[in-house]
């Protein structure tokens, strides 16, 4: 079988790439933008600006692919609202590129399409647990693009291409880009167990809840998408369970080898204007494939800091901690 993974270089790309080279019979490709993914497994890559089609059909005609897991995309909210051109070519022109490309060079391939669970929109506490059929209402750059890769890819749907969407809530892991919640803190815990932070973690706001999933959960979600979804179907990638941020802090702070670390808030990084509660309804994927997170948060978060922990000693970048509170 031959799989093509995009946006390989990052961080559930890389992972659901290692988990697909381990499975029998798979020649695996893997297309990348910025970085170039260096695996210790058989693998293929290639250099894709997923919003040039004569690239992408390109590449689809010299691989004729099996199946196709989509997860090249701007992911970072705060990036697609301050870019909002380069984030619709990318993540609505993208999944079009490719779509197109796979009808007239693979059209008997199968493709995953990675949306988001932001794409709800503003969620009413009593929405909770949202189930896939809460209706779509984007609230911002980010989730606008991804809903409207999913109205492209329903045309291509309602052609025939065999396509799955995905609707994945908040996942982290080892190898998760600081930016995001619970490497933001892990990788300050880190740099003031290396000595190169003060002893102080600077959050936002610790109020809001989020269901949040092992990355390895969520890459194994989408193979058993892939494999066992009907086309044109959608699927919640889920655990089905608040987790206040605070939770996370604590949890990490729990771990650290420093045990007398400061907490100070920063409401200048706290979201405005996001959902305080929000977590999923799974049932869907668990009554398709028997999924389940396997994974506990506690590893989850362990391995992470972990993961945190090499990066800091590896960069050793002193962070200045300024005190704003005089």
């Amino acid at each position: 079988m031959r799989i093509l993974v995009t946006g390989a270089g990052g961080f559930v790309g890389g992972i659901l790439a290692e988990q697909l080279a381990h499975e029998e019979n798979v020649e695996l490709f893997g297309a990348y933008y910025n970085h170039k993914p260096d695996f210790d497994f058989p693998f293929s890559s290639f250099k894709l600006d997923i919003g040039n089609f004569d690239d992408v059909k390109s590449l689809i005609s010299e691989i004729q692919p099996d199946e196709v897991y989509h997860l090249a995309g701007v992911s970072f909210i705060s990036e697609a609202i301050a870019n909002p051109i380069a984030t619709y070519k990318i993540n609505t022109s993208g999944p079009l590129n490719l779509l197109e490309a796979i009808a007239k060079k693979a059209p008997k391939a199968r493709a995953l399409i990675i949306s988001s669970s932001d794409v709800y929109g503003r969620v009413a506490p009593s929405d909770n647990p949202v189930k896939e059929s809460q209706r779509a209402e984007p609230h911002n750059i980010y989730s606008a693009s991804k809903r409207c890769a999913e109205l492209v890819t329903r045309q291509f749907v309602n052609n025939g291409l065999h396509v799955i969407i995905a609707r994945p809530f908040n996942h982290t892991g080892p190898g998760q880009n600081e930016r995001f919640v619970a490497p933001a803190f892990a990788f300050q815990i880190a740099r003031i167990e290396a000595g190169l932070q003060a002893p102080v973690v600077t959050t936002g706001s610790l109020d809001a809840q989020r269901d949040v999933c092992d990355a390895r959960d969520v890459a194994r979600a989408y193979s058993l998408l892939m494999r066992g979804a009907d086309k044109g179907s959608v699927y919640n990638v889920c655990s089905g369970k608040p987790v206040k941020i605070k939770k996370i802090l604590d949890i990490l702070l729990s771990l650290s080898t420093h045990d007398s670390i400061e907490h100070r808030l920063d409401i200048s990084r706290s979201s405005h204007g996001e959902n305080n509660i929000v977590y999923g309804d799974g049932s869907g994927l668990y009554k398709l494939a028997g999924w389940e997170p396997q994974i506990p948060l506690e590893k989850t978060l362990a391995d992470l800091l972990d993961y945190c922990r090499k990066v800091a000693i590896e960069k050793k970048t002193v962070i200045d901690y300024i005190d704003t509170s005089s």
